[in-house]
């Protein structure tokens, strides 16, 4: 039963999970907080992500809520109305499989919370085994297996087009310029010079070589970098040598009207970003050093764990609802503490309970948890989504396996609307 930790975060998966090559299959991963089967509501994290690894620590497949399309894939949040809102799935399809180099098959999680006060909290967990990928040698897909007819490496080579297969699916590109003149049509794109590291502008023609628009570069510009001050980072990736990236972050971006008689935004126009360099590929292995007329080229945008220190959170967590008083002993399930919550948790989000230091489950049922909150001293159960100001703390004694005493200690740590704690 592998699990990792980080901070008050858990990662656990029941067993792993074999997959072969050239075929398709499905992971659950359980995600807690603080102990083992006190689950996390994934669905109030503001992004999820679950990326594959191989056996260099580089990451070939992705997965995302909210999806990111030209960049990852679906990541399923489960349902709490089945109790199972700490649950993650994902699919990985018959061509993705192929991507995968046999051995360990490895993932690394990375949670973003955006309204933690005062600046947004990124979890980016340890990388952990959840299954093994099995090799197939397929004649009809050279690259799988490190065969012959093609094969770049083991497991993760070239596809029957020749292009590697950790790019199925992303935005395709051909640098046309290198002097950031206009890109002539639908697949191309320029930039303002060959060398990585004075590169700081770049230009994307609205339709990829496969006459699809790069949504997830156009919605990240659009709505988090323009709407939610979220920055961010773009890798080019050489689709001839992947070996080849260069990180760069978006410091700006704006629309270009390529053709004439129309709005910038249409399919004919493009998109320009300012950018600076981070890093570029480097090693041995690395052959190429520069951007050359003619290559091809894709891209993947990050936005983890970056977030503008402008950016004002609505919620935050609370300190006053600390130290509380159970009033009165307990007996049994249905009882009330006397301990009723301050503020309405923000976005319905959930509320911790610690009693005497210790976190306790919190339901909206009578009977199936520790605790719950109801508005008329224990008669219902108040859905957690649904938990007000003045809302009281009810104890189920049965459920819990003890009893409370009078003045034993409650803590209720939840986020609230900074503008109504402040």
């Amino acid at each position: 039963m592998p699990y990792v930790v980080k901070e008050d975060i858990i990662a656990f998966v029941e067993e792993t999970k074999n997959i072969s090559q050239g075929t398709s299959g499905s992971f659950e991963i359980n995600l807690f907080r603080d102990l083992i089967g006190n689950q996390l509501n994934a669905s109030k994290a503001s992004v999820i992500s679950v990326a594959i690894l191989n056996n260099s620590g580089e990451k070939v497949l992705m997965y995302n809520n909210p999806v990111a399309p030209g960049v990852s894939d679906i990541l399923n949040i489960g349902s709490a109305s089945n109790n199972e809102e700490g649950k993650i799935s994902f699919e990985i399809s018959i061509i993705q499989s192929r991507a995968l180099s046999p051995g360990d098959l490895n993932v690394q999680i990375t949670l973003i919370y955006s309204d933690f006060y005062p600046n947004a909290k990124t979890y980016t967990l340890p990388a952990f085994k959840i299954g093994q990928t099995i090799e197939v040698i397929d004649p009809d897909y050279p690259g799988t297996g490190g065969g012959t007819g093609g094969g770049t490496g083991t497991g993760g080579g070239t596809g029957t087009d020749g292009t590697s297969s950790l790019f199925l699916g992303s935005p395709q590109y051909v640098l046309e310029h290198i002097d950031l003149d206009l890109p002539s049509s639908a697949g191309k794109m320029s930039t303002n010079a060959n060398n990585p590291s004075l590169v700081t502008e770049i230009i994307f023609r609205n339709l990829d070589s496969n006459l699809t628009r790069p949504i997830a570069l156009e919605n990240f510009l659009v709505n988090r970098m323009g709407t939610d001050k979220i920055q961010g980072v773009i890798t080019l990736y050489s689709m001839d040598d992947p070996t080849f990236y260069c990180i760069y972050k978006i410091l700006d971006w704006s629309r270009v009207d390529i053709t004439s008689g129309n709005n910038d935004t249409d399919n004919s126009d493009g998109l320009k970003i300012e950018v600076a360099l981070e890093s570029v590929s480097n090693g041995p292995g690395v052959d190429e050093t520069v951007w050359r007329i003619g290559d091809n080229i894709t891209f993947q945008i990050d936005t983890h764990g970056i977030t503008a220190s402008s950016l004002k959170p609505s919620g935050i967590l609370t300190y006053v609802d600390k130290n509380l008083q159970v009033q009165s002993a307990t007996n049994g399930n249905g009882s009330p503490t006397g301990v009723h919550i301050t503020y309405s948790p923000y976005y319905d989000s959930y509320v911790m309970v610690e009693v005497n230091g210790i976190s306790v489950e919190v339901g909206d049922s009578l009977t199936e948890s520790s605790v719950y909150f109801s508005s008329n001293n224990g008669a219902t159960a108040v859905e957690i989504e649904a938990i007000r100001t003045g809302d009281q703390l009810i104890w189920n004694a049965d459920v819990a396996g003890f009893e409370l005493e009078a003045g034993d200690d409650i803590n209720l740590i939840y986020e609230a609307d900074v503008d109504e704690i402040r």
